[in-house]
């Protein structure tokens, strides 16, 4: 149930996912993009630096290593990366995850963000609700609607105007700060509370075991997961969507080698490590492995997406909706997960599937070579 209630939230950040951004008007990838000018429509960027000092008549999805987003932006931001810096004005949501992220903007509506690091400095404003679960949290500036906070050490040194609620290893609450409404927090120790300051409403402790990695990383993961669907599209698109139809004109097969892959490789990369010549050959072939079971995991992800379009009749054929649609995939899988015995078979199944129909196509990615030489 816990597990369950962690994934409800996920859906509940993430609403907007289903029905923005109906195509990507403008878009950049590479190892560093930089943005500057007036974008009139959506715009969409992935690469190891991306730099946006821009403004955007509407949303921005984007996906690194380093985020810079920044100007004016009239839509939603939807970004996750190593480390995000998010400044200026953002008239509608912030949806973001990464490793580090520091937001110093004035956001027009609600803030979602996960990562190991959150940072929201004393110009920040919020118009809606913030939601927020990281390793270290450290809010300064103002919410006008509620802040849920989930993380192992959280500091509240701003402005609440609605209800406080807190889920925390370690709880501080500065001198400087005000709730205007009620503060709720769960910690296995009475919360740290500055003698000047303002609590209006009532205060509410109970005390709790704290484990977070059983609260903040599920959505974390989930993020990354989207990130990596994203990346992968992007520089692999045909290799993705040759290897989707291939998961329909030849499942049986596909579910096949899958298994085999899936039981075979291991049992092969250990034998090999036991041999002293062989041990670097085994620990590339794990590594290999690893990358397999994301990338088999993904193709199934856009096969569901696909079908999943045929069956409510919508047109996924750009690279905008194809996106989002898998977005969306994956967020609810995270929920049938949670599904006792079932979930997780239609999740192994489904890997298998995109591993076999991945690992077959690779045999049609390098004939051409094959036959040349």
């Amino acid at each position: 149930m816990k597990g369950l209630r962690n994934f409800a939230r996920i859906l509940i950040l993430f609403p907007a996912l289903a029905v923005s951004c109906a195509s990507f008007a403008d878009s950049d990838a590479g190892e560093t993009v930089t943005k500057r000018g007036n974008i009139d429509d959506d715009y969409y960027s992935a690469g190891g630096v991306v730099d946006i000092d821009a403004v955007v008549a509407g949303d921005v999805i984007v996906a690194g290593g380093e985020l810079y987003i920044g100007h004016l932006i009239e839509g939603d931001v939807i970004a996750a990366g190593g480390t995000l810096k998010i400044r200026g004005e953002i008239k509608d949501d912030i949806r973001a995850s990464g490793g580090d992220l520091n937001i110093d903007a004035i956001i027009g509506d609600d803030l979602a963000a996960a990562g190991g690091s959150i940072t929201l400095s004393p110009g920040v404003t919020v118009g809606g609700d913030a939601w927020l679960a990281g390793g270290e949290v450290h809010i300064a500036g103002t919410i006008l609607g509620n802040l849920k906070v989930t993380g192992g050490d959280i500091r509240l040194s701003g402005t609440v105007h609605g209800d406080v609620e807190l889920e925390g290893g370690e709880i501080q609450i500065l001198d400087s700060a005000r709730i205007d409404g009620e503060l709720t927090y769960k910690s296995p120790r009475q919360a740290t509370t500055g003698a000047d300051a303002v609590i209006s409403g009532g205060i509410t402790h109970q005390p709790v075991d704290w484990d977070y990695a059983d609260r903040g990383y599920g959505l974390v993961f989930s993020i990354t997961l989207m990130v990596a669907a994203v990346l992968f599209y992007l520089f692999f698109p045909h290799y993705t969507l040759v290897s989707v139809k291939r998961i329909g004109s030849d499942p049986w097969s596909s579910l096949g080698l899958g298994f085999i892959f899936v039981v075979a490789t291991p049992l092969v990369a250990f034998i090999l490590m036991l041999i002293v010549l062989g041990l670097w050959v085994g620990l590339s072939m794990l590594a290999l492995y690893c990358v397999a079971l994301l990338s088999g995991f993904l193709i199934a992800c856009f096969f569901v997406a696909e079908r999943g379009a045929r069956l409510i009749k919508q047109d996924i054929s750009s690279r905008g909706r194809r996106l989002i649609s898998v977005i969306v995939v994956i967020f609810v899988l995270g929920l049938i997960q949670m599904i006792p015995f079932l979930g997780g078979l239609i999740l192994f199944l489904l890997l298998l599937l995109g591993l076999g129909a991945g690992l077959i196509q690779l045999r049609y990615v390098y004939r051409p070579a094959e036959s040349g030489s």
